[in-house]
C-alpha cells in the first residue's frame, strides 16, 4: 500500500481500478491468463521483443548516416536494455499469469520505480531509455490498437498527465469514478469541471502515470488530495463505509434544502446561481437547488469540434439552456474566453505566455467574425427567456465602449433582416484582471452587473499560474490584497445599485461563505455540488454574525492563518468540512 498526496481540487471519493492515459494511449489492461495459456504469452512477448529489436535497428540504420554518434550509441543501450529487461517481464508472465502487455508495463514501472531515490540528474537518461523501449515493445504487442477514453467499457479512476478542456468534455461520465492528473492546479480547467460535474478528483500528483498501470486497484479521496495505491483490506474496508457515508449525506442534504430559500436567520435573502459548462447540466443544478445559471461558459461550444460553431450551433445551444430553464430563471452567458493556450484558432498563432496574451475579449477584438457571431446567437434567444451576456476579461473603460459599439452594430444588422429579437440583454463584466477591480466604482456606471472571476484574480494579483503545481502553495484565496480587492468591487457595485456575484471557485468553497456574506455578497455562482451546503451555511447565521466573522478576517492580515480562522468558523456549522 502508498499513499500519494497531490491537490484535492473536487470532494468525493472513488474506490476502482484505474486507467491510465498514456502518451501514446495503448489499451494496457490487467488481465491474466490460464496456466496453459503462459507459454503462449511468453512466445508472443519474444516475437514483440525480436519486432521492437528490428524497429530500433531499423532506426539505426537510418540514422547513422544523418546524426552523430552519441545518438547512435542511445539507439544501441535501447536495443541491449530490451534483451535484458525482456528475462524480467517473462518471469512476471510465469510468477502471476500476466497478460504480455500488462506484465511489460508492470515490470517496466517497477524498474523506474527502484529509480527514485537516486539523484534526478543521474537517472534521467535511464527513466528516458526504458520509456521508449517500453513504448516500442507495446508497439509491438499491441499494433494500432488505442484507448478512447471517451469510450470506456467499465468504470475507472482517470489517472493522465493531464486532461485538456476537449479530452475531459469528451470523457463518459458515467463511467468516470475519479481524476488523477499529475499537472494542474485548484483551479485549472480539470479541477474546474470534474467540481461542475461532481467528480471527485486529484491533480498535481508528480509522476503518477510513470507509477501506475491500467487495473491498478486505488482509493481517491478528492477533498484530502490522496490516493492510496494498492489498499489493503482494512483500509479498503474503513474508504468504502466513508464513500457510503459522504454519498448519504450530500444526497440528504441537497433534498432537504432544496425547495427552501437561501436565507439567513435574519431574513436577508441571498441569491444561488450554478456555474455550467454546457445546457445538459443544468437539470443537474436544478436539483441541487440553483435558482438559475450565473455562468454558462460557452468555450465548451468551441472545443466539441474541428472547426468555429457556426451561428446556428450557438442559437441550438442556447435555446436549449432556455428551454430547461424555463423564460424567468436567469441564464448569463459568458462569451469566449479562450486563448492560445487551449485551443488553435484559425489566424491565432500560439503563445509563450498565453494568460497575459490574446485571450477573452482580447481574442474577440482580434476577430470580430467570430465574436459576432456568438452576439447575433445570444440577441436572438434573448427575447425567449432571462438572458444576460457577460463579458471576460474587461480591464479598461475602452473595452466597454468598444463591446457596446459591436453589440449596438449587431442589433441593427439582425433588425435590418427582419429578426425578432427582444430588448437588449443586460450587459456584465467579469472583474477578473486588477485594473478592473481598481476601477471598479469608474466601471460601474457602464455596466449592469459585475461578476468576480476569482480563479483570474487571484492569479494574475498574486503573480501566480493557477495551472502550475509547483507554485499552488502561493495561490491564496484568503490572501489579504484578495479580500480587499474583492470588498472593494462589493462595495462598488452594490453602491451604485449593480448587481454583485462571485463566480470563481472560491465562491463555491464553503469556508470562503460567512466571509463574503460578510463582506457584502448577495449573490452566489458555483458548482452545482457545492450549493447544500452553502445554503445550509446561509441558513444558519444572521448578517451581523457574517459581518463580525468579516472584520475579524480582516484584522488577521495572513492569508494562512485567515484560511484557518474560517475553516474552523465553517466546522462549526458543517463538522465535515475540510
Amino acid at each position: 500500500m502508498e499513499i500519494r498526496k497531490g491537490i484535492g481540487v473536487s470532494p468525493g471519493f472513488a474506490i476502482g481500478e484505474v486507467h491510465v492515459l498514456t502518451d501514446e494511449e495503448f489499451v494496457i489492461s490487467r488481465k491474466s491468463v490460464t496456466d496453459a495459456e503462459v507459454a503462449a504469452e511468453i512466445a508472443r512477448l519474444e516475437r514483440a521483443s525480436r519486432n521492437a529489436v528490428a524497429e530500433l535497428s531499423s532506426q539505426l540504420q537510418k540514422m547513422s548516416r544523418r546524426v552523430g554518434q552519441s545518438v547512435v550509441r542511445i539507439l544501441q543501450a535501447h536495443i541491449e536494455l530490451l534483451s535484458d529487461i525482456r528475462g524480467k517481464i517473462a518471469e512476471e508472465i510465469r510468477r502471476n499469469r500476466y497478460s504480455a502487455e500488462y506484465a511489460t508495463s508492470r515490470t517496466l514501472k517497477g524498474e523506474m520505480k527502484k529509480l527514485d531515490s537516486a539523484p534526478r540528474e543521474w537517472v534521467q537518461p535511464i527513466l528516458q531509455d526504458l520509456a521508449q523501449i517500453g513504448k516500442a515493445l507495446l508497439r509491438a504487442l499491441l499494433g494500432n490498437r488505442h484507448e478512447d477514453a471517451g469510450r470506456l467499457s467499465r468504470k475507472v479512476v482517470i489517472v493522465a498527465h493531464d486532461l485538456s478542456p476537449a479530452q475531459t468534455l469528451a470523457l463518459d461520465r458515467d463511467k468516470v469514478l475519479g481524476i488523477v492528473t499529475e499537472v494542474g492546479g485548484a483551479t485549472s480547467h480539470t479541477a474546474i469541471v470534474a467540481a461542475s460535474l461532481g467528480i471527485p478528483a486529484t491533480v498535481g500528483i508528480e509522476g503518477i502515470t510513470r507509477d501506475m498501470t491500467s487495473g491498478d486497484r486505488v482509493i481517491l479521496d478528492g477533498g484530502a488530495g490522496t490516493i492510496i495505491i494498492d489498499p489493503d483490506e482494512p483500509t479498503l474496508k474503513r474508504y468504502q463505509a466513508m464513500e457510503r457515508n459522504f454519498q448519504v449525506m450530500e444526497q440528504k442534504l441537497s433534498r432537504e434544502l432544496r425547495e427552501l430559500p437561501a436565507v439567513t436567520r435574519d431574513g436577508t435573502e441571498i441569491e444561488l446561481f450554478a456555474n455550467i459548462e454546457t445546457p445538459e447540466e443544468i437539470p443537474a443544478a436544478l436539483a441541487h437547488g440553483a435558482e438559475g445559471i450565473g455562468l454558462y461558459r460557452t468555450e465548451f461550444l468551441y472545443l466539441r469540434g474541428s472547426g468555429l460553431p457556426s451561428e446556428q450551433t450557438h442559437v441550438e445551444a442556447y435555446r436549449r439552456a432556455v428551454a430547461l430553464l424555463g423564460p424567468r430563471r436567469r441564464l448569463v452567458i459568458r462569451t469566449l474566453d479562450l486563448g492560445a493556450d487551449k485551443m488553435p484558432i484559425n489566424g491565432i498563432e500560439a503563445e509563450t505566455n498565453p494568460h497575459l496574451g490574446t485571450r477573452a475579449i482580447r481574442l474577440c477584438f482580434e476577430r470580430p467574425d467570430i465574436f459576432k457571431t456568438q452576439l447575433r446567437a445570444i440577441l436572438k434567444v434573448s427575447a425567449l427567456g432571462n438572458v444576460e451576456l457577460m463579458i471576460p476579461m474587461i480591464s479598461s473603460l475602452d473595452e466597454i465602449d468598444r463591446v457596446k459599439e459591436i453589440l449596438d452594430g449587431v442589433r441593427l444588422d439582425l433588425l435590418r433582416e427582419g429578426e425578432a429579437i427582444g430588448e437588449m440583454p443586460k450587459l456584465g463584466i467579469m472583474v477578473e484582471v486588477p485594473s478592473a477591480a481598481l476601477m471598479a466604482d469608474v466601471l460601474a456606471d457602464h455596466v449592469d452587473f459585475f461578476s468576480v472571476g476569482t480563479n483570474d484574480l487571484i492569479a494574475y494579483t498574486l503573480a501566480v499560474d493557477r495551472t502550475n503545481e509547483r507554485v499552488a502553495p502561493l495561490y491564496q484565496p484568503a490572501h489579504p490584497a484578495i479580500l480587499r480587492l474583492l470588498a472593494a468591487v462589493i462595495e462598488a457595485g452594490t453602491s451604485k445599485g449593480k448587481g454583485v456575484s462571485v463566480c470563481g471557485e472560491m465562491s463555491g468553497d464553503v469556508n470562503f461563505t460567512l466571509l463574503l456574506l460578510g463582506m457584502g455578497l448577495r449573490t452566489f455562482s458555483v458548482v452545482p455540488p457545492a450549493i447544500p451546503e452553502i445554503k445550509k451555511i446561509i441558513r444558519s447565521v444572521t448578517l451581523a454574525e457574517a459581518k463580525s466573522l468579516a472584520e475579524q478576517a480582516f484584522k488577521l492580515g495572513d492569508a494562512r492563518k485567515t484560511a484557518e480562522f474560517l475553516r474552523q468558523e465553517t466546522q462549526k456549522i458543517l463538522p465535515d468540512a475540510s
